[in-house]
């Protein structure tokens, strides 16, 4: 497996793929599922921000006939996230939004804006947070997730994390079953109302 950033130029599958990570959850934020995937497929092209396609790792695999990583396949995806995030990210996710969002929209995110910092607790200064997690379809069960969480790792100890966390949808048994399979546990569980989603906190020490 090989495991990079990603590039603007691969924005269509990875903004996809965002929003396979949790799709009820995406949806209702952004206002519908056309309207979620054409905000994510333009941010994915920005440079910078929680949505940008540099913000993402990627894993390819290589074809089994020609030991060659395709060019185009991406087999899975999931972002990194700490306390303190350079102001290039910041900027660039509320860039997005105003460029890409209606006001409508926009007022609806701010409407839950409290009750998403109450369900997901951002990073402490110890903690790398794992974010939009997802795996293609036909690259499942091959060890995809489990490499983006040691390449996660990898980065937490360079950035002298201690802590990896992320937070899986309760109901989605086999991502949990895989974090747990990876040593993660159960920390928290909160529920997100307005979707009626629980939503558990893993974490796991490095």
């Amino acid at each position: 497996m090989l495991i990079s950033l990603g590039e603007i130029r691969q924005s269509s599958e990875i903004a996809a793929l965002i929003f396979a990570s949790e799709p009820k959850l995406l949806s209702f934020l952004f206002g519908g599922d056309t309207e979620c995937l054409s905000y994510l497929e333009k941010a994915c092209k920005q440079p910078y921000g929680q949505f940008s396609a540099n913000s993402h790792h990627i894993v390819k695999l290589a074809d089994k006939s020609t030991a060659a990583f395709s060019e185009r396949a991406i087999a899975g995806i999931c972002a990194t996230w700490y306390a303190n995030m350079a102001v290039e990210f910041q900027q660039g996710t509320l860039s997005s939004f105003r460029s890409f969002l209606t006001t409508e929209q926009i007022i609806h995110l701010l409407a839950y804006k409290d009750a998403l910092d109450d369900c997901f607790a951002p990073p402490k200064q110890h903690q790398l947070c794992l974010g939009h997690i997802s795996v293609a379809t036909g690259y499942r069960k091959m060890g995809v997730a489990s490499s983006l969480i040691e390449h996660a790792a990898s980065v937490a100890a360079e950035l002298s994390k201690t802590e990896l966390i992320l937070d899986a949808e309760a109901l989605n048994t086999n991502a949990v079953d895989c974090y747990l399979k990876a040593g993660f546990k159960v920390t928290q569980q909160s529920t997100f109302a307005a979707t009626q989603q629980l939503f558990s906190r893993m974490t796991l020490l490095i």
